[in-house]
């Protein structure tokens, strides 16, 4: 009953001022030099480790890992590293609606260019599954984002896999993350684990264990 229910829900269309302000987010982002800034943070590195970093908090052996809304894939690029240092071997998968930022991961990435793709989460049917997804919760409008969860771990996460979903507050405004955890418990699907960034904290990370 759940699986028509999706069905159903996956043929509405995400609204045109959604997908209007995605496109603003890339001529924004491609408005900035540094591509940090490229990448929607404009923190500097320091910040940028401390509060993207624990995204690995997730990560518990080799796999590949897919960045829903990987703007220029500068926090792919970023995942990698930080996993090779923690002695994890990451293969980097892209998926992100701008075209022009595609391009650029696939600039910044170009071993792995053929995994980096166009497309919006709600749509894009994956040519593969992958051990972690990683997904902001806002890259879909908050009422489609119960359907696009159950979506990633029936077609995206592989079996034995992670879906790992991130939340951004903002220092500048002292905005806190939106707490998922009350979210994915009423929809059944509760975090396995969690994890936090920033000095306050500002970023937090939410993931769902798929059984093998």
């Amino acid at each position: 009953m759940t699986g028509q229910a999706d069905d159903v829900q996956f043929r509405r269309r995400l609204p045109r001022r959604f997908l209007e302000r995605l496109e603003r987010l890339e001529m924004l982002y491609r408005l900035k030099d540094d591509p940090i800034m490229r990448s929607g943070f404009g923190g500097g590195p320091e910040r940028w480790r401390r509060e993207r970093e624990p995204i690995l908090d997730a990560v518990n052996g080799d796999g590949a890992i897919l960045d829903v809304g990987c703007a220029n894939g500068y926090l792919l690029e970023s995942l990698v590293e930080w996993a090779n240092e923690r002695g994890y071997q990451l293969t980097p998968h892209g998926l992100d609606a701008g075209t022009h930022l595609v391009e650029e991961a696939r600039r910044r990435l170009p071993m792995f260019a053929d995994n980096i793709h166009v497309g919006n989460v709600w749509y894009w049917q994956p040519p593969r599954r992958y051990r972690y997804v990683y997904m902001l919760w806002d890259c879909v409008p908050v009422y489609f984002l119960g359907a696009t969860v159950g979506r990633l771990l029936r077609e995206f996460v592989a079996p034995g896999g992670r879906l790992i979903l991130g939340s951004y507050g903002s220092r500048s405004r002292s905005q806190a993350p939106f707490d998922l955890a009350p979210f994915l418990t009423s929809i059944g699907h509760p975090a396995a684990g969690r994890s936090a960034g920033g000095e306050p904290r500002v970023t937090a990370f939410y993931w769902i264990d798929l059984p093998a």
